[in-house]
């Protein structure tokens, strides 16, 4: 393996052999003269500025505020180094929907230093293209083929008769480099430049290591027509001022194995197209992200390690959230030991003076935002080969305070900070110890895995946990297993496959050997799901959800509907802080009356869900199946019985107290529920989003679709035609006893229609989806229109439906219309953007 990383070391080399008619300088262009080569001229140049010794030599002027490089000489085709760059943000905007936070990372890229004339070029090589051969002419012929990226050139200052050479770094460093002018455009926040006179390379930040050289600027973004959201983060919303750091690092040495990714295993991947291979292979490689991690004595049994791997928590975290952050990571030292690692995995305090983007250290930073948003796990990687360099943790600061009011809202605030079972903010340090763990576990190499709450007892903690709290025989809340500890028999099996060693004394591992640790993991029943089973909304996979718990998505529905009807009935003012205006009641109501959103989307998942695992050809592993009709047929009527007027009716002595938020001093925050009836809260509007909720789950256009096709293939099962007649029947022929429910049931018969009505008319209905929704609306048409002729509120709801339906049926074409808009719920998941390039890295 290591001749054929040579060999992936030898293509990406060549990748900068270009010819130098390839950067030609605009001949145009009049620029002063290079000063030609002579002795002592870098030592002449560096008279009266500041030298640091690194990698490469650093030059400072600090009164200028200017910054050089002294380089080797180049070799015979102009190459000065290969390096590693990577450049992000040492402080942030603060804003979620925008993104641009402290800590953030850009892309892990390879670059080539190259000197052509009297210029220095810093080249990006394209790596997704290579030849994996030792033919220079094939190699050639894929390298000439696609492009590189030229990422900037600077003028050579000085240059001695031996070939060192003097660049003026500071245009580099002092530029747009993360694109935060593009990326306000794209948030629509206003349009912004680069004010070069307001921004200027940092000295003081200025760190030379001997292996990696860290550079700052402080960049400031002059703007016009500042959106609302980076007004809301800013002093001066036209004057955008942030910190960029940059990083040039020593490539790693060649001491290191690239493993054969498994797309059953959990890991992230670096994959690339090798030219190269027969015509019998596959020209994609993949080859997971992980650590260099060497045992002392090589093999499958337990040893110590060469280097540990150390993550540092951020200074800035204060208690006892830093110390819930250092034990939450270290719970994969458990991890480590089981696949043979001694000492391997440490967690400790950031020295003080280091830098968190400093590339020597992993990290687990403290984010602050103006509102609660997504955790992340990034890293620096040696795009060559997917190995990890720098493991980088944001975690935002809010989130904990969230967790801490769900608690409040369900149990009380008389118990905050009583340091019992039952105290919020214990709670929510136990949260918090559990996105620790989370957030690092992406940071070594592994995926979300969705499924793993559906088994072994939280089998990960890289799945998304809801709060898994019930009521006892009692009556009692029980708090105890609200969160798990310790990482799951899912991330003990990720980490032996992504680091173990192996019998043969080396920790090589062949193809044989992972497929076999894998095979042991599927026949204990350890499965599989990542984010493209899970995150959308018509998604199939049954065990596939976010923040839900059990083995049984039914029963645990039937759980949670239980502890919001009891938190719903005994809430009140008890349920935040005393001295708290009682406007905030309103987002911590939220919290409560929205408690089973998640787990209904697990439910709805059941009906036309088809259970499948990722097989490769000859496993032998079980086919796609539907799921089984009795267990749709159970879902189907668990989701039901949530649009129950009686259960989503809001008490008058709650109404009483869910004041207007007008309270001087205070916004109005992004928590509350949206209303109708401005400023108070609207409970009429509350009920009938969350009977949207519902019924927009079960009429998601790929689940109409594939309840049509399970219903083709085995006609005992349920179809589209059963769950049209449930809703119906809930909307229509269960007459609320009271005109205060009967008002709510109006308002599920208004969102029925108007969902049927949406995906009848979308074009990209497959047919049959559309004939069953016709006939249905049409039925329900007459019927109203006889219902109609009655008196009374429902008689005169009745005939608006049956007019709106009338139009549908007979206006060609269709203009839309509908008699209801659900008010958008207030967020759950985290505020903002996903992150570490996927989604797939937050939580």
């Amino acid at each position: 393996m290591h001749r054929r990383l040579a060999l992936l070391f030898f293509a990406a080399t060549l990748t900068s052999c270009a010819g130098p008619a390839a950067f030609q300088p605009d001949t145009t262009a009049q620029e002063p003269e290079t000063p030609p080569a002579k002795p002592n001229a870098v030592e002449e140049f560096a008279k009266g500025k500041r030298s640091l010794d690194g990698m490469f030599e650093v030059l400072v002027d600090d009164d200028a505020a200017r910054v050089w490089l002294v380089l080797p000489a180049p070799d015979d085709e102009g190459t000065v180094a290969e390096l590693i760059y990577i450049e992000g943000l040492a402080s942030g905007l603060g804003s979620n929907s925008i993104g641009l936070d402290r800590g953030q990372l850009g892309p892990s890229r390879l670059v080539h230093l190259r000197r052509i004339g009297g210029r220095l070029f810093i080249e990006q090589p394209n790596l997704y293209y290579r030849a994996l051969s030792e033919d220079r002419d094939e190699v050639d012929a894929v390298r000439q083929s696609f492009a590189s990226s030229v990422l900037w050139s600077g003028k050579i200052a000085a240059t001695d008769e031996d070939g060192r050479f003097v660049v003026d770094f500071t245009d580099f460093v002092v530029r747009d480099a993360h694109k935060v002018t593009t990326r306000l455009e794209q948030n629509k926040e206003g349009s912004y430049k680069l004010d070069a006179k307001r921004s200027a390379l940092d000295t003081r930040a200025l760190l030379a290591f001997p292996d990696n050289l860290e550079f700052e600027a402080i960049l400031t973004f002059a703007g016009e027509k500042p959106g609302s959201q980076v007004r809301s983060v800013t002093p001066t919303a036209e004057s955008i001022t942030l910190i960029q750091h940059h990083s040039l690092i020593r490539l790693p040495d060649d001491d290191y194995t690239p493993r054969a990714f498994d797309p059953r295993a959990g890991s992230f991947a670096t994959y690339f197209l090798d030219y190269a291979v027969g015509l019998d292979q596959s020209m994609q490689v993949n080859w997971i992200a992980r650590h260099r991690l060497h045992k002392t004595t090589p093999g499958q049994a337990p040893s110590p390690v060469v280097e540990p791997i150390i993550y540092y928590v951020d200074r800035g975290a204060p208690e006892p959230v830093r110390q819930a952050l250092i034990d939450g990571a270290s719970w994969w030292v458990s991890a480590f030991e089981k696949a043979g690692f001694e000492d391997a995995f440490r967690v400790e305090v950031l020295p003080e003076g280091a830098h968190p983007l400093d590339v020597r250290y992993n990290v687990i930073q403290w984010v602050h935002r103006s509102t609660r948003g997504w955790s992340y796990g990034g890293a620096v990687t040696d795009p060559r080969t997917g190995e990890i360099i720098k493991g980088h943790v944001s975690l935002g600061s809010l989130r904990v305070r969230q967790d801490r009011r769900i608690f409040e809202g369900l149990l009380g605030a008389q118990h905050t900070g009583s340091g019992n079972p039952d105290d919020p903010i214990e709670l929510a340090l136990a949260r918090i110890r559990q996105l620790s763990a989370h957030e690092v576990g992406h940071t070594l190499g592994l995926r979300h895995n969705f499924a793993a709450s559906s088994y072994g007892d939280r089998a990960s903690v890289m799945d998304y946990p809801a709060p898994w709290i019930s009521v006892d025989e009692e009556g009692h809340f029980d708090t105890s297993r609200t969160y798990g500890v310790g990482v799951g028999i899912w991330d003990d099996f990720s980490v032996s496959y992504a680091y173990g060693e192996f019998d043969d004394g080396t920790a090589d591992a062949t193809p044989e050997a992972l497929d076999a640790l894998v095979n042991t993991a599927l026949d204990d029943g350890l499965i599989f799901a990542g984010d493209q089973d899970a995150r959308p909304r018509g998604s199939s996979h049954p065990k596939a959800h976010l923040w839900d718990n059990g083995t049984d998505p039914v029963a645990e529905l039937a759980s949670v509907m239980e502890v919001r009807s009891m938190a719903l009935t005994d809430f009140g003012t008890g349920n935040v802080v005393v001295g708290t205006p009682l406007a905030e009641l309103q987002e911590t109501f939220a919290l409560v009356y929205f408690y089973h959103r998640y787990q209904a989307a697990a439910v709805a998942k059941l009906v036309a869900g088809v259970d499948y695992g990722i097989n490769v050809a000859g496993d032998g592993r079980s086919p796609a199946r539907a799921v089984d009709a009795q267990t749709q047929r159970d879902a189907l009527a668990a989701l039901v019985r949530t649009l129950d007027p009686v259960e989503l009716d809001i008490a008058d002595s709650t109404l009483s107290i869910l004041l207007p938020a007008n309270v001087p001093g205070r916004g109005r925050g992004r928590e509350r529920m949206n209303r109708n009836t401005s400023p108070n809260f609207d409970g009429r509007g509350a009920a009938i989003s969350a009977m949207d909720l519902v019924v927009s789950l079960l009429l998601v256009p790929e689940r109409c679709a594939r309840l049509g096709e399970q219903a083709r293939l085995d006609g005992s099962q349920l179809d589209l035609n059963e769950v049209l007649d449930a809703l119906g029947e809930a909307a229509f022929d269960r007459r609320a006893r009271t005109e205060r429910l009967r008002s709510l049931q109006r308002g599920l018969q208004s969102v029925l229609v108007t969902r049927m009505i949406e995906r009848a008319s979308d074009g990209a209905t497959p047919d049959d989806v559309r004939a069953i929704l016709e006939a249905h609306l049409g039925r329900l048409q007459r019927r109203l229109a006889r219902r109609s002729a009655s008196d009374g509120p429902d008689a005169a709801h009745y005939a608006i439906l049956a007019r709106l339906l009338d139009r549908f049926m007979n206006q060609h074409p269709w203009t839309p219309a509908r008699v209801v808009t659900p008010l958008d719920l207030p967020p759950g998941s985290p505020i903002g953007s996903d992150g570490f390039g996927d989604c797939s890295h937050t939580n």
